[in-house]
């Protein structure tokens, strides 16, 4: 049986002719590969909300495959090359985890947080190592990618920050956040509807309700962070919740118009069919 570093081998080899032959592959650029990727990532995580590890399995080979194809790209401009990719990742591995592979010691996930933090700010400062040199990171919050959904990313701002000690104590106080901002926007609504006369008036405050629902969606993050809940999938399943209760009112909407009262009448069935 082939070892597992032939079977790397042998697939690298395989997208390096592909490259070669084949029309749709010789067209693609590392740009083109972004929306492809993305849909592999959000296929292989949908494969895990359904416990599909066969599925799973599948879609991390299609992961695989796309740094694969990044790296050979790559190599085509000499930007960097798959062995470069493997080296970079094993030594920054190692690097970060001196507790494993040093003689630092880390008792618990807490300890191993602050240690990445310092490792992460020291490497920036080394000559030489994997990071991009143009717009470089400066602060803890800068490497947080801007293209991830705005939940996953709020959650990753706070966790970051919390390592540090930037955190609520308990979930309370988290709570008492999302009060205070539904507050704000309670008002800001309030106001918007008594200046409803003037469409000017009222479209101006748009802006300021944006950024409090904003902040409004921000606290919420907080409280499932302080939960040990992933505010994403809170959502998506809110979602899937609705789509699945909204089915039976779209069937009959298919048979007939429906007022908006049977239309609720629907909906709470579907809600205790459900309990």
């Amino acid at each position: 049986m082939p070892k597992t570093g032939q079977k790397f081998e042998d697939l690298v080899g395989i997208v390096k002719k592909l490259r070669k032959k084949c029309p749709w592959d010789r067209e693609q650029t590392i740009e083109s590969l972004k929306p492809y990727l993305v849909e592999e990532v959000y296929e292989a995580l949908q494969a895990i909300d359904d416990k599909d590890y066969a599925k799973l399995g599948d879609e991390v080979g299609d992961m695989l495959l796309h740094v694969v194809m990044l790296s050979v790209f790559a190599a085509e401009d000499k930007l960097f090359n798959i062995n470069d990719v493997i080296e970079s990742i094993s030594a920054k591995m190692v690097r970060r985890h001196p507790h494993v592979f040093g003689t630092k010691k880390a008792k618990t996930k807490e300890e191993v947080w602050a240690k990445w933090e310092k490792i992460k700010q020291s490497e920036r400062k080394v000559p030489g190592t994997r990071y991009p040199v143009p717009g470089e990171r400066k602060g803890m919050l800068d490497g947080i990618p801007r293209a991830l959904p705005a939940l996953y990313r709020a959650d990753k701002v706070q966790k970051r920050v919390a390592r540090v000690g930037f955190d609520w104590d308990q979930v309370a106080g988290a709570w008492e956040k999302v009060h205070e901002e539904l507050d704000e926007v309670h008002e800001l609504l309030t106001s918007n509807l008594k200046h409803q006369t003037s469409k000017q008036k009222a479209k101006d405050k748009l802006p300021r309700i944006k950024e409090e629902i904003g902040d409004l969606l921000f606290a919420i993050v907080n409280v499932a962070r302080k939960l040990d809940l992933n505010a994403e999938e809170a959502l998506q399943g809110a979602n899937n919740k609705f789509i699945r209760r909204f089915a039976r009112i779209e069937t009959e909407l298919a048979k007939r118009p429906l007022t908006v009262a049977e239309m609720d009448d629907l909906w709470a069935q579907a809600k205790a069919a459900e309990k």
